[in-house]
């Protein structure tokens, strides 16, 4: 399986954790929050996702956690969110569990109880200046709550975005957008259902110019923890071997 040379690190994210105290009481792994970003139109021109899975605060360490993941996608990297210097992330090797209609990627955390995994997961469909994309989600995990989030293209209009978005759409320095959905609780096998619709603008690209990575959403609210956390929008450039 392909290594990412290039990906993109949660910051900050651990402000979601940063209250918890971590219990041995556990013996395996339990989500507190899934988090999904998904990005119609990313450097390559294909779609992409980054799944963070947030660990219970009583989970101990070692555990195995599952990622969900579309059918189809194509891992680039997995592992943990150490929260420090995205280099000193360590990448995980996971196990692809297919189920109807959706994927599992499985692995182990070691030191801290945030998962991730970035993945394309196919094309957009392009008509014109016109892109359509869609997220076909189902929960290959355990149950529990889900904030996904769409990242927009520099110069884009006439954004339409289902399920709508809540709060005001946050836009980083390159001009690329970030859209918040409302959190939902999905059971494990529930299907989820995201759909995208843009104009695209003049400067704007594929991602052609190559040293960029997506933007990701690097804190969320942590809903079973009653954590409240800003919704940061960065873009940061990861090497790392195959």
């Amino acid at each position: 399986m392909m290594v990412a040379k290039r990906r993109v690190a949660a910051l900050a994210i651990a402000i979601l954790l940063a209250a918890a105290v971590f219990a041995p009481s556990v013996a395996h792994a339990r989500v507190a929050e899934y988090q999904v970003q998904f990005v119609p139109v990313g450097q390559t021109g294909s779609s992409d996702v980054i799944v963070n899975a947030v660990l219970s605060p009583e989970t101990s360490l070692p555990a195995t956690v599952t990622v969900p993941l579309p059918a189809g996608a194509q891992v680039l990297w997995s592992g943990e969110i150490l929260g420090g210097d995205p280099a000193n992330d360590p990448f995980r090797q996971p196990s692809l569990v297919p189920t109807a209609g959706a994927l599992a990627a499985v692995f182990r955390l070691e030191q801290k109880p945030i998962a991730q995994v970035e993945a394309t997961v196919g094309s957009p469909r392009v008509r014109g200046s016109k892109v359509f994309a869609t997220l076909a989600w189902v929960n290959t995990g355990e149950e529990g709550p889900y904030t996904f989030s769409v990242v927009i293209e520099p110069g884009a209009t006439g954004v339409k975005i289902a399920p709508q978005p809540v709060g005001e759409p946050q836009r980083n320095a390159k001009g690329e957008t970030l859209y918040v959905l409302s959190p939902v609780r999905l059971a494990a096998g529930q299907r989820f259902e995201v759909t995208v619709e843009y104009e695209r603008g003049g400067a704007s690209g594929s991602g052609a110019s190559g040293g960029a990575s997506p933007v990701l959403i690097a804190a969320v609210a942590g809903l079973m923890l009653a954590v409240v956390a800003l919704v940061v929008v960065v873009r940061r450039e990861r090497a790392r071997s195959s």
